[in-house]
């Protein structure tokens, strides 16, 4: 991904397109989406650090692997990017530069909870 594409891609936290699509499926699930975003990313996003911290790369896979699931469904392309990263050194074992890419996740997912937040 280039830069113009970091940037613009950075600018949007969440895909409206994603978010109407589940809304005409049914207020309720997006709400329990949202309930369960907001409930689980934080302790999701704790997992993910205490692996890191331990250097279990492979739980630090599976962390991240979840968390861009999550970001997948609300369309969260920065967040989803962002945990793809990690969950690729966890795969290769190579956690060098996680924890400075974790940051930069947990920021993202705030964005996009503070984004999902204003929907309910």
């Amino acid at each position: 991904m280039d830069l113009d594409s970091r940037d613009q891609t950075k600018s949007i936290a969440i895909d409206r397109e994603i978010i109407e699509q589940l809304r005409e499926e049914g207020d309720n699930l997006l709400n329990e989406l949202v309930e369960m975003f907001i409930g689980e990313a934080p302790r999701q996003m704790e997992a993910l650090a205490l692996a890191l911290g331990k250097g279990d790369a492979a739980a630090v896979r599976l962390a991240a692997h979840t968390l861009k699931g999550t970001a997948a469904s609300f369309g969260a392309q920065r967040m989803q990017t962002l945990a793809k990263a990690i969950e690729d050194k966890g795969r290769d074992g190579e956690l060098d530069g996680a924890s400075a890419t974790l940051a930069e996740l947990r920021a993202e997912c705030e964005r996009v909870r503070e984004a999902l937040e204003r929907l309910r």
